[in-house]
């Protein structure tokens, strides 16, 4: 029987293609539910992503090896399982040669021991060089999450996102005033709002 805590996965980064746009919903949707609706979403508003769910001892290895694979900057944190483990934060972004550690606090923002700072002090790292890797311990510095168009210019038609979810409803181009769904019902106009042409 596992040790499953809430764990948050925040993901961003660029996206290479709609491959790797189907294949980070794959990664993640091993671990996390709703991630063909959350992926696409982040796309479109332009935000990195974020996953939430139970996980066995608070961790995602084929999701983070796939990552740093993929060069996509990422944050994973646990909760703590009272008497077997202790909460924690793991990040990585391209130039890390492997995850980065912390400890956080019961609000989740990065802490250090006394002992900790005392090493890292006597290891050589000034207040200013531990506070900086601190400040990376946070999901806010996890860039958004975009797909990468000069990759994919060959395929993107002029106007078109790179990205988009098949089960969002567009309207057909050339479609003046919304698409008309059955009587009474538009979309792309408020309802009961005339149509001005």
């Amino acid at each position: 029987m596992g040790e499953y805590v809430m764990t948050t996965v925040t993901i961003g980064g660029p996206l290479a293609s709609a491959q790797a746009v189907a294949a980070l919903i794959a990664a993640a949707g091993r671990y996390f539910g709703e991630t063909e609706r959350l992926v696409p979403e982040a796309l479109a508003v332009g935000t990195s992503v974020t996953f939430e769910d139970l996980q066995d001892f608070g961790v995602t290895p084929t999701l983070d090896a796939f990552c740093q694979e993929h060069g996509l900057p990422y944050l994973r944190a646990w909760c703590a399982r009272d008497g077997v483990f202790d909460a924690g934060v793991r990040h990585w972004r391209p130039g890390l040669t492997s995850p980065a550690a912390e400890l956080p606090d019961i609000g989740g923002e990065p802490v250090m021991t006394r002992a900790a700072l005392r090493n890292a002090h006597a290891a050589g790292e000034t207040l200013p060089e531990i506070l900086a890797r601190l400040d990376q311990a946070v999901p806010t510095t996890i860039p958004p999450a975009v797909p990468r168009p000069d990759r994919d210019r060959g395929r993107q038609r002029a106007g078109r996102p790179l990205i988009w979810h098949p089960m969002v409803p567009r309207p057909p181009s050339g479609v003046r005033g919304g698409l008309r769904l059955r009587e009474g019902f538009e979309v792309g106009r408020e309802p009961g709002r005339p149509s001005q042409g």
